[in-house]
């Protein structure tokens, strides 16, 4: 079972929301974090100017929640993608798609606007910044006009990597200095990106740091603070106290001293993305010596000294490695606050 703690969520909703604001950047979190509306409404509350989303699954929940501005930051490709995506825009008030294709561009709805990627590190997605990058914004700029170009984006995923505070900073300067240097020379060309947007949890605490003459980073798009994870807590970008999500699993074996089975294994725990410095599958609040050292489809395995005083039946409060992944995992999670309890539907989970 996966359990929010929705005071701690409001804090840290609260925490980015004064973050952003104190650097003079809109605010557009990636709702590929927790997929829920209750969630996205709480974040537009707090100031936020629309949403990213990864896929149409998570944009057609979020439109069918009454929110109006929307990013996809994943490339629609095919033919019944976009088709989905003509169905949305025309019911969007302000609807965007990042890409890295004139080609694919052409084929966006009229109503659509494009933000052109730059791969300022991860090694993903874009083209490389500056030159190359220009001549393809001049490029999509022939192609479907200039009202329709919003700006540039990046995703600073390379700072997942970062194994010293330092080597986070270094990669959330890559990843703001990328495009600023790239806006400037758009500018030189006559080509001014209304849009230079960044988004990385592990480097929005430096968002505001960076210009380039007067311009600015002017939209950040963090994810995962909205709930923290285990990653985040090894990368030192939050505080284990600012995770508000964890997953409560259930001893039912202890085959040995040093070694307890828990019943919440990859269906219920991401297997996904841990960062330097992070053993093991998450964090067990309260034992610190545990390690969830192994994950099978539906068992845990769970290692260390404190593992001897277990015994079947006992429950665990995990807190993931990658909380987005997991997320996806589950059906609905249960919000806790001083009210009470209440089950929150994933309704955006899925690939597509």
């Amino acid at each position: 079972m996966a359990v929010v703690d929705v005071p701690v969520m409001e804090r840290n909703l609260a925490r980015m929301a004064a973050l952003a604001a104190g650097a003079g950047i809109r605010l557009r979190p990636h709702a590929k974090t927790h997929k829920m509306p209750a969630v996205a409404r709480r974040q537009l509350a707090h100031g936020a100017t629309g949403l990213t989303v990864a896929t149409l699954r998570e944009a057609e929940v979020f439109v069918d929640a009454g929110v109006d501005d929307l990013l996809l930051a994943h490339p629609p490709v095919g033919s019944a993608k976009l088709r989905r995506l003509s169905a949305l825009a025309g019911r969007l008030r302000r609807c965007a798609v990042a890409l890295d294709s004139v080609e694919l561009a052409t084929a966006l709805p009229a109503s659509v606007d494009v933000y052109w990627e730059v791969d300022t590190g991860l090694h993903r997605i874009g083209t490389a910044p500056g030159d190359a990058t220009v001549a393809q914004v001049q490029a999509l700029i022939e192609a479907i006009g200039s009202a329709r170009f919003r700006g540039l984006i990046t995703h600073g995923g390379q700072s997942y990597a970062a194994a010293t505070p330092d080597a986070r900073a270094a990669a959330a300067a890559e990843e703001s200095n990328g495009l600023l240097q790239t806006a400037a020379l758009l500018q030189v060309q006559g080509i001014a990106p209304s849009e230079l947007s960044i988004g990385a949890t592990p480097t929005a605490e430096f968002a505001g740091r960076f210009q380039h003459g007067a311009t600015r980073i002017t939209e950040m798009r963090p994810g995962t603070y909205v709930f923290g994870d285990a990653n985040q807590v090894t990368l030192r970008s939050q505080r284990l106290d600012d995770c508000a999500l964890a997953v409560v699993a259930t001893v039912v074996s202890r085959p040995a001293d040093d070694r307890a089975v828990l019943d919440a294994g990859s269906k219920a725990l991401s297997a996904d993305l841990r960062v330097p410095g992070l053993v093991g599958y998450g964090i067990v609040l309260g034992s610190p010596d545990l390690t969830v050292a192994r994950l099978s489809e539906e068992h845990a395995l769970v290692t260390g000294v404190e593992a001897g005083r277990l015994r079947p039946g006992d429950r665990l409060v995990i807190v993931p490695a990658h909380v987005c992944t997991t997320i996806n995992l589950h059906p609905a999670i249960l919000f806790i606050d001083e009210a009470g309890a209440t089950w929150q539907p994933v309704e955006a989970r899925g690939w597509s």
